[in-house]
């Protein structure tokens, strides 16, 4: 009938869990994928995981933004919201992906002209430390997206 549910009907649809691994793997390397699947299968909402699954699949067209515009939009996003912690790892994986620290820290400051003064400080406070920590652990301070295998 017309009124079957939805989860009754065979659909046909992307791979996003595998979209995601290949994704971050084309970023951090091999392995990175299925430790960052691990992350997100702590999201326990279905839907919420599925979203940020596919975001990665939407992040993955580089076709008109390049992963750098990606991650430089995201952080100054997500410093303007004052989401710190994720900016900060956006912001480790710019300086993974080879962007100059000095590009990161003016991006802060030019959020001034948005958000204001003292937000952008915090900001770029926030930004500072993350570029301290890469500095110091390099792909180790991204950790969090990157969980071991249990047991191991």
């Amino acid at each position: 009938p017309a009124h079957r549910r939805v989860d009754q009907v065979k659909m046909s649809k992307p791979d996003h869990i595998a979209d995601t691994k290949a994704y971050v793997e084309s970023i951090f390397g091999a392995d990175t994928g299925e430790a960052h699947v691990r992350f997100l299968e702590r999201i326990q909402n279905p839907a919420l995981r599925e979203m940020i699954h596919r975001y990665h699949t939407l992040e993955a067209n580089t076709s008109e933004l390049s992963l750098h515009e990606n991650y430089l939009i995201g952080m100054c996003v997500l410093c303007a919201q004052r989401d710190y912690q994720t900016a900060s790892l956006f912001a480790k994986t710019l300086l993974h992906l080879g962007m100059r620290k000095e590009k990161l820290l003016e991006a802060c400051a030019r959020l001034a002209m948005w958000v204001g003064g003292l937000p952008a400080v915090d900001a770029s406070f926030t930004i500072q430390k993350a570029i301290r920590e890469y500095e110091r652990e390099g792909l180790g301070s991204l950790g969090v997206w990157f969980p071991p295998e249990p047991g191991k």
